[in-house]
């Protein structure tokens, strides 16, 4: 791993069980390198999840749009970068890009964090937190306005799939509640495997609205709303309380293109 001018960058090995039965790497493998990178780089700057426990306050994520470009197969090598922008409204934003050992893009993020005061639940405004130093050279500045967060799209004619996945022992993190790249998981795995082999995702744009925590019961409803070359999803990711009522827990639009080979 290295630091220059604040920007982390770690090369990293692909493992074969991180790629699919078609040899390219798996869109949630993306997903966990970014958190990790992210994770890493806050850490070095006393300022990860375990140090900020300790002064009563932690990381959230709140929301991840992440463009997938190229999918590197195995044996190969990805070198990551992740940098924090300047805060914008309650956000710290954090860009996230990979490369192949060609320096081909693989994939490029924006997520938006808050911090978290745990004996209140309430954010921490930027202003009363000494975020970590802005890189003196950004190699990419992204727009923090990721626009409108994305709704559920129930529309009726289209295909609802419903799926209940289980919360395993794996899936807590440490803040104690389910950590986001089991969202996305569990979004994955809602869509039937023929269409997986047909096509690979393009984007995705993911919104936590709440927690979920080791003993909820969850149902996601993913609805297919274009069904051409490229392919749109809406999905939402509910726990089931008492009653079968319902409280949004993740909403999400994913979109996908037919595989070339």
């Amino acid at each position: 791993m290295e630091i220059v001018d604040q920007i982390f960058s770690e090369s990293i090995r692909v493992k074969s069980h991180e790629v699919d039965s078609f040899n390219k790497a798996h869109p949630l493998y993306y997903f966990q390198l970014m958190q990790e990178v992210a994770g890493c780089h806050a850490y070095q700057r006393d300022m990860g999840i375990p140090q900020l426990l300790k002064k009563g306050k932690t990381w959230v994520v709140t929301r991840t749009k992440m463009r997938f470009y190229d999918y590197v197969e195995w044996p190969g090598s990805i070198t990551v970068e992740t940098w924090p922008q300047k805060p914008w409204k309650f956000y710290f934003p954090r860009v996230c890009r990979a490369f192949d050992s060609d320096k081909t893009l693989l994939f490029e993020s924006l997520s938006h964090w808050v911090v978290v005061d745990t004996s209140t639940g309430r954010p921490v405004k930027p202003e009363n937190f000494p975020f970590m130093e802005i890189p003196k050279n950004e190699p990419v500045i992204i727009d923090p306005d990721l626009g409108k967060r994305v709704q559920f799209n129930n529309s009726q004619d289209s295909t609802l799939i419903e799926y209940h996945p289980q919360i395993l022992y794996c899936d807590i993190d440490l803040n104690l509640h389910v950590n986001n790249v089991a969202y996305l998981q569990w979004i994955l795995d809602s869509l039937c495997f023929s269409f997986r082999d047909e096509y690979k995702l393009q984007e995705v744009d993911i919104t936590y609205i709440a927690q979920a925590f080791r003993d909820d019961k969850l149902v996601i409803y993913s609805n297919k709303l274009e069904n051409e070359e490229s392919v749109t999803f809406s999905h939402q990711v509910n726990r089931l309380d008492q009653d079968n009522e319902t409280t949004q827990l993740c909403n999400a639009e994913t979109k996908w293109i037919k595989k070339t080979q």
